[in-house]
This record gives structure tokens, sequence and C-alpha cells, in this order.
């Protein structure tokens, strides 16, 4: 971990799967407030993706908080395109939101993974939107929208090279 203010994106292994497993309930809990998840009859919300998206799994760290996690898989699953990197799942714990963590950690994984990339938020989620239109504002994506298993996305689709934008602030 680091010891300033600036995140730490460590690469997951697994023996940090359960951790991981453990935060997607919080996600899921935070997310509830946008979509319609339901509690199954063990208190938990159904996730049944992690294995899917076990390709590339970070871990985010403030100093030597754990302050969220990020899963990233090749292909997009909303528009079935193969050649371009997906974030599948990026979450910040509420604690470490707002202060700019998230922006950094997003856009650490993005340059960890150069070439093209889709980012998919749900129509319905603004504070995802908000989010994402700032973490990725260097690049200036394209945002389409798609329809997938029943839902609204709004897909940002970008090209990231192995070199630093220039700062959006």
């Amino acid at each position: 971990m680091n010891t300033g203010r600036d995140p730490s994106v460590v690469p997951a292994t697994d023996d940090d799967r359960s951790v991981v497993a453990r935060l997607i309930q919080l996600y899921l809990y935070d997310m509830a407030a946008q979509s319609p998840f339901s509690i199954e009859a063990d208190g938990l919300y159904a996730y049944d993706f992690l294995d899917r998206f076990w390709q590339t799994p970070y871990l985010l760290y403030r100093e030597d908080e754990l302050a969220g996690f990020a899963l990233v898989i090749e292909g997009c699953p909303i528009t079935d395109r193969a050649d371009c990197h997906f974030m599948a799942e990026f979450f910040v714990l509420r604690p470490y939101r707002r202060g700019g963590l998230g922006t950094l950690a997003a856009q650490t994984i993005l340059h960890r993974h150069p070439g093209d990339w889709h980012v998919a938020t749900l129509e319905d989620n603004a504070p995802a939107r908000a989010f994402w239109a700032t973490a990725l504002a260097p690049w200036t994506p394209t945002v389409t929208p798609a329809t997938h298993d029943g839902d609204t996305w709004r897909v940002h689709a970008l090209k990231v090279s192995a070199t630093l934008p220039p700062s959006s602030g």
C-alpha cells in the first residue's frame, strides 16, 4: 500500500476473492437505490458474475485501508465487442468517495490496459453516470445507448494510450 493520499491499485489474487465477494454485497446494496436488487433468503444479494468477471481483479486502497475493488475483463458483454477491455465492476466504499480516489484509481486501471475500452453505466444510475463522465473526461469518449438483458445502458467507448492524459482539473 502507499502512505500518501493517492490510491493504490493492487492486483487481487485468488486469496482476495472472498474479500471482493464481500465488497460486492456493499456494492449491490448501494446500487439497490437505483436498481431493483432483492435480498435472497440467506440475507445476501445474488451475484452470479464473479467467476465470469474474475479475469483481472483489483483492490483499491487509500493508505493501508481497503477502499474498493475493480473487475476488468476482455470483451464487452453489453455490445458483444470482443476486442476491447471492459470495466465489468468498479466500486469505491462511501467513506472514500468525493475525494478523487475513485477517479485516480479508474484512470490508473485504464492506463494499465492500453487500447480500446468500453465502460458502461446503467441509464438509471445517475451517480455512476456523473462519476464516469468525470473519470473519463480526459479521453472524450463516444457515448452510445445500448440495451442488454432488459436494461438500458450508456456505453462509453474510448482509446487509452500508455501515456497519461492531460490533467482535466
